[in-house]
């Protein structure tokens, strides 16, 4: 299971609403893996972090370096296949209206697994 896999995802779904293609950003995507790491070690899911100073995603997105204009983050907790994640999130208003936001132009993922189990999720939307 990789990022790449889930940024494909993503855009098939982005490309059936005649939306543009999001690209990966590496600055994004450590700042998605940093929280999926958090989530995974705290075995909490969460869109808030406070561990390291970066309570809120565009604290986290920021800290990278990434200069945004909008910014947004999708989380998860549990699922075992991208397919998975993916139905959770387009079947909840606010996660789908992410993925199928125009204004974004960029996209990182992380996914960790933690002790429990789990695998834990986090997609970072940003321009």
């Amino acid at each position: 299971m990789s990022g790449a896999a889930v940024i494909r995802s993503h855009n098939r779904y982005r490309q059936s609403a005649n939306l543009a293609p999001l690209a990966a950003s590496q600055r994004l995507r450590n700042a998605a893996q940093s929280h999926a790491n958090n989530m995974a070690q705290t075995r909490q899911m969460s869109h808030q972090e406070n561990v390291n100073g970066r309570g809120t995603v565009g604290e986290r997105v920021t800290q990278t370096g990434f200069r945004w204009s909008a910014v947004a983050e999708n989380v998860a907790a549990g699922q075992t296949t991208i397919n998975q994640v993916m139905t959770t999130w387009m079947n909840s208003p606010g996660h789908r209206d992410n993925i199928l936001n125009g204004n974004y132009k960029r996209i990182g993922v992380g996914i960790s697994r933690g002790a429990d189990n789990l695998l834990y999720w986090c997609v970072v939307f940003a321009r």
